[in-house]
Parts: structure tokens; sequence; C-alpha cells
């Protein structure tokens, strides 16, 4: 309850990504076959399990917030493009915490195109020191 509570009070203080944005992004997705679902049912069950968008494996349907932020948006649609390449096993706790980090690195590095605010970035850089952190330990036998 704790961690819902937490992203609901993220997600309400947070500047959501344009509408519009969104919009091309879902019939691009659209055409593909991808679909890109947002309504107030799916930000009750996303905001219970504390995230804010999550892509559904095996990537063909991706749930977001409908105040998704746009390090949150950009963060699926990378985790999506790292599902269609694939080359993982989902299973592996070293295998996501490196996926995480490159999620984390990219959203950092094109911050500027995805038009991600500093706040964002701030904890996009702190996300990025923590799994870092934790696939060392992982690493080191420490898991």
């Amino acid at each position: 309850m704790l961690y819902s509570q937490k992203t609901k009070d993220i997600i309400s203080k947070q500047k959501p990504i344009s509408i519009k944005i969104v919009k091309q992004v879902k019939d691009n997705l659209s055409k593909k076959g991808v679909v890109l679902e947002q309504s107030e049912e799916i930000d009750k069950i996303l905001i219970l399990h504390g995230k804010e968008a999550v892509v559904y494996a095996p990537g063909n349907t991706i749930l977001m917030h409908t105040k998704v932020s746009a390090s949150g948006f950009y963060e699926e649609l990378i985790h999506y493009g790292q599902f269609k390449r694939g080359g993982f096993d989902i299973s592996s706790p070293k295998d996501i915490l490196e996926l995480e980090i490159e999620t984390q690195e990219k959203l950092i590095k094109f911050r500027k195109a995805y038009k991600i605010p500093d706040e964002e970035i701030q904890i996009l850089t702190e996300n990025l020191d923590w799994y870092k952190m934790k696939l060392e330990e992982f690493e080191k036998g420490g898991h």
C-alpha cells in the first residue's frame, strides 16, 4: 500500500507528456499491431503495483498511466524495443538490471530530444546509480 501511495503522489506532482505525442506514438504502434492502452481503470491497476507504465510480454501491449511523464513514457518504449530485440532472460535478475541500466542511460543521453524535465533527470540518475550498485552486488555474489 505504501508503494502505491508513493507512486500516486509522484504521478500527481509530475508534468504529464503531451497528449499529441502519445497519440502519434499510439497510432504508429497500432500500425505494427501493438496496443498502447490508457484508461482510468489501468491507472488504478498501475498505481496499485507502483508503476507508471508497463510492457506486457511478449510485448504486444503497453499499459500507461493517463498522466504518464516523459521519462515514464519513453522508458516503456525503450523496454518495448528491448523485448522486440530479445537476447535476454526475463527471469534473470542480472539481465533485468542490465536492461534497466541501458534504459536509464538512454533516457539521460536523449533527455533533450525526449524533453525530459530536470526533476525527472535527477530521479533517472538516482535510479541508474541504484541499478549499477545492485548489478555490482549481484556480480560479486551478494544478491
